[in-house]
């Protein structure tokens, strides 16, 4: 079986598992992603990296683990101005994968190429390539990296394909993340799937099949399928039924009491993190590659 058939299964059976998966996990698959990066990529190290709002590059996590330091030896964290991928996306605000070695002079020049040439060569660190989780409001990202063949179109390719389904993963965690675990027996008790949770969540929020379908990267489609399958194993009909029956059945939480300004959510990073991307500059050109 050729490798990029072997990942695209891989991928597919990962989404799966965490789409479908039952109720319960709070953790982020970090270690289960950064381990298909790797393979997908052949890369020699997976990072996440967040830019905070100092312009300042923090390696969150790195795979394997003690391959890179979350701190560089010297103990200065690097300026993130400094590195070309990090530049690219300040500039364009383009949310696709991109390739260390195509970022146009026009945004990292020879001077800022070198710079970051000289930090990241002692680390082994000569190609890399970004799938973005977060663009615009900060920059989060997972980066693989490796020290000798440089990536091709057939990575930039692949990267394009695994992109959706990393982003699908992040969107329901956010859902998710604050569901109580006193829920989760009631949940299991209905037989529902996480993304079904996920629906029946933003549903009850009050979301059209629209909205939920933006919010969780996927199809308006494939939401009504999933409020079919809700309908069903709740015994309802439409949907302020569903949400009556859930609310009745500890499937959902109370909404939570009015506090601050009506209608201003509190920010939640996309992903998991112990550092949160802060607010990044905004660029002062727009760059066309």
């Amino acid at each position: 079986m050729p490798r990029t058939t072997r990942c695209h299964a891989a991928w597919l059976q990962l989404v799966g598992d965490v789409l479908q998966g039952q109720p319960g996990a709070r953790e982020f698959p970090h270690a289960q992603v950064a381990d298909l990066l790797l393979e997908s990529f052949g890369a020699a190290c997976c990072s996440l990296n967040v830019v905070d709002d100092a312009w300042v590059d923090h390696v969150v996590a790195g795979w394997p683990a003690g391959f890179l330091p979350t701190t560089p030896p010297s103990g200065a964290l690097p300026d993130a101005t400094t590195h070309p991928l990090i530049r690219w996306y300040a500039v364009t605000g383009s949310a696709a994968p991109q390739i260390l070695g195509r970022v146009p002079r026009s945004v990292a020049g020879p001077r800022v190429c070198a710079e970051w040439s000289e930090f990241a060569r002692p680390f082994g660190i000569t190609h890399q390539l970004a799938l973005p989780l977060r663009v615009g409001a900060g920059v989060e990202a997972y980066v693989v990296s490796r020290p000798d063949d440089d990536y091709a179109d057939t990575d930039a390719e692949l990267a394009t394909l695994v992109l959706p389904a990393l982003a699908a993963l992040v969107r329901q965690h956010r859902v998710l993340r604050d569901v109580p675990e006193w829920q989760d027996d009631r949940v299991r008790d209905r037989r529902l799937t996480d993304r079904e949770l996920a629906v029946l969540t933003l549903l009850g929020a009050g979301l059209t099949a629209r909205a939920i379908a933006r919010r969780l990267d996927t199809s308006p489609r494939t939401v009504h399928k999933h409020l079919e399958h809700l309908y069903r194993k709740l015994g309802v009909r439409d949907r302020l039924m569903a949400v009556q029956r859930a609310h009745d059945a500890g499937l959902l939480t109370p909404p939570a009491r009015p506090g601050g300004r009506r209608g201003t959510p509190a920010p939640v990073p996309p992903i998991p993190s112990p550092r949160s991307g802060g607010r990044l500059p905004a660029a002062p050109t727009s760059v066309t590659a």
